[in-house]
């Protein structure tokens, strides 16, 4: 029962459920914004539309994209922003894992159930830097020219948890409230800001009170994949353990054969 009950529970896991390259669901869009897939065609986004592993969103000009992430988590894409996830694992034997790349931009990331479980797992990738979390609501932005006080490279803003903003020279680690910065000059390590910097005080965001309204979902959805999956597991493996020997057998061997094709895949 045990083998069975582990089987089924993988299958559930494995890169979430059926949709095994789905990274995220548009849950609001503001202004437009593309999705280019990996063969390089690319559509305008829609609130519903899915965005997969490897596929690139880019935000135009005072447009906003907010998604709900398969792991329950919560993103939030600010104006003229080009961002791709490279990886997505939702597997529970540990080796559940996100990268979200933000190569211009900015990125408000609520971690989901991968942040809660693995979060050595999660980071963000920047062309300067690396941000890893621990359990975290935080915003990373690219900046790529001088302006103002401001200079171009990595941001990183913690709402609530705390993050660690590496680069090739060292890292600089983050709480709640406090904001961090890379420069574009990789050979400078990450140092801590006294002060918030000035874009954050320039930039106008239109549907930034949805996230507050969302974060009770977030947390909810985050809470129900602990637990209904086992669950699920469970009961599937009941109804297989009171079938015939040979019914058991060839589910056991269907289920081997699905786990081991969606790790290839």
């Amino acid at each position: 029962m045990k083998s069975l009950y582990s089987l089924i529970l993988g299958l559930l896991l494995v890169h979430g459920d059926c949709a095994a390259q789905v990274f995220a669901t548009i849950d609001a869009l503001s202004g437009s914004a593309t999705i280019t897939l990996a063969d390089g065609s690319s559509a305008a986004a829609a609130t519903g539309q899915k965005i997969s592993r490897g596929q690139t969103v880019v935000t135009a000009a005072n447009s906003e994209l907010h998604a709900v992430t398969e792991d329950g988590g919560y993103i939030a894409l600010r104006p003229n922003t080009t961002f791709l996830v490279s990886q997505f694992r939702m597997e529970r034997d540990g080796t559940a894992a996100v990268e979200m790349s933000l190569l211009k931009g900015a990125l408000r990331s609520i971690t989901g159930w991968i942040g809660k479980v693995n979060p050595g797992g999660y980071r963000v990738v920047t062309p300067t830097a690396t941000v890893g979390i621990r359990g975290t609501d935080h915003e990373t932005t690219v900046v790529e020219a001088d302006g103002g006080r401001d200079r171009a490279g990595t941001f990183d803003h913690v709402l609530e948890g705390a993050t660690i903003l590496r680069s090739a020279a060292g890292e600089q680690h983050l709480e709640a409230g406090q904001h961090g910065f890379v420069p574009r000059d990789g050979n400078l390590a990450p140092r801590l800001l006294e002060a918030a910097p000035e874009f954050f005080s320039n930039r106008q965001l239109r549907i930034e009170e949805r996230i507050r309204e969302r974060k009770e979902f977030v947390a909810r959805r985050v809470q129900q994949l602990g637990e209904e999956r086992p669950g699920r597991a469970a009961a599937i493996a009941d109804r297989i353990e009171n079938a015939s020997d040979d019914r058991r057998e060839a589910v056991k061997k269907q289920i081997q054969r699905r786990l081991q094709q969606r790790k290839v895949n």
